[in-house]
C-alpha cells in the first residue's frame, strides 16, 4: 500500500467518522453495562452518533467521486470544511 492511497483513505472527514463510530460504541458500552441512570442517558450518544458517522462517510465518498480520487484535492477540502464545522461549532 503507498502512501498516496493511505493519505486517500485517512482524511479529515474519516477522523470524523472514527469519532461517530466512538460514540455509538460507547453509548451502546454504557447502555449494556452501566448503572441504571447511565442506561437512561447514553443512548442518546447512539442516536448521535449514527448521523456524525454517516454525513462524514457520505461526504468523504462525494468528494472522492467529485475530485476523482486526487489525494491533494480531497485532503484540501475535507480539511476547509472540517474547518468551517469547528468554527461555528465554536462560535456559536
Amino acid at each position: 500500500m503507498t502512501i498516496e492511497k493511505l493519505l486517500n483513505w485517512i482524511t479529515p472527514l474519516m477522523l470524523g467518522a472514527l469519532i461517530g463510530l466512538y460514540e455509538i460504541l460507547h453509548g451502546l458500552f454504557y447502555v449494556l453495562y452501566g448503572t441504571p441512570d447511565q442506561k437512561r442517558d447514553y443512548p442518546l450518544e447512539i442516536v448521535l452518533g449514527l448521523p456524525i458517522m454517516a454525513i462524514c462517510l457520505g461526504g468523504h465518498w462525494v468528494i472522492r467521486r467529485l475530485t476523482q480520487a486526487n489525494t491533494r484535492n480531497i485532503w484540501i477540502i475535507e480539511t476547509i470544511l472540517v474547518g468551517l464545522v469547528l468554527y461555528g461549532f465554536y462560535r456559536s
